[in-house]
């Protein structure tokens, strides 16, 4: 894959906030597709014990939910750890990951938030700008907002809201399980991100393709992948 736009890892934290700042505003949500044809989908494993990073990125058919391609990249990451500024650490992993790939999807999943967000420009936003293809964040995990519990049902959702502004959904995927938190990135509203991200989720919490990402990202650090 080529990038449309190159992703300044900007050492200075608040220079790099700013930036985000900055391409917050270039944001336009709109309603996405929701019946695609490939799904991609991001995931990062990291070795506690020699800091080492093992990024997978996979596509999948979007009806079957079969793996049709994947890319691995391994190595130091490119950015510290820098509190609100995870994104920039993931992206210096996952960018070699995603040239490594010869199948380029309608949407990707990012393992992480988008507009969800404290200034509006999480993973899944800065990625979709660099890479020019739609993407939606979606988190194991809340970042920000408040939210009511969604209803038990599996497909169940409830507004993530801050500021007073619905910046995304707490997902419920399967009956009994705990929410996913989606969010837009780039070429999706919040409505058609968390259809999406219903209509590809498998039988389990976690979406069937970010799920195989995962899969991969550990395959990979086990070193039962070549990178």
């Amino acid at each position: 894959m080529e990038f449309r736009n190159e992703i300044e890892l900007i050492a200075d934290p608040d220079e790099a906030k700013a930036r985000q700042e900055r391409l917050a505003a270039e944001l336009r949500m709109s309603p996405g597709p929701v019946g695609v044809r490939l799904v991609g989908a991001t995931d990062v494993a990291y070795d506690k014990e020699t800091d080492e990073a093992h990024a997978g990125v996979v596509v999948l058919d979007a009806v079957t939910l079969e793996v049709v391609a994947e890319a691995t990249w391994s190595g130091p990451p490119g950015y510290p750890y820098v509190p609100g500024l995870f994104g920039l650490r993931e992206a210096s992993c996952l960018m070699p990951a995603f040239r490594a790939l010869d199948v380029v999807p309608d949407v990707f999943l990012i393992d992480g938030h988008g507009y969800a967000h404290p200034r509006r420009f999480g993973l899944a936003c800065l990625l979709g700008w660099a890479l020019g293809v739609p993407t939606i964040g979606c988190a194991k995990k809340r970042l920000i907002g408040s939210y009511e519990p969604p209803g038990a049902e599996a497909g169940s959702r409830s507004e993530m809201v801050d500021g007073g502004e619905v910046i995304g959904h707490a997902l419920r995927t399967q009956e009994g399980t705990n929410p996913v938190f989606t969010s837009p990135g780039w070429g999706y509203d919040v409505e058609t991100a968390t259809a999406l991200v219903l209509s590809v989720a498998g039988e389990y919490r976690i979406p069937e393709p970010l799920r195989q990402a995962h899969r991969l990202s550990i395959e990979t650090r086990a070193g039962e992948v070549s990178s």
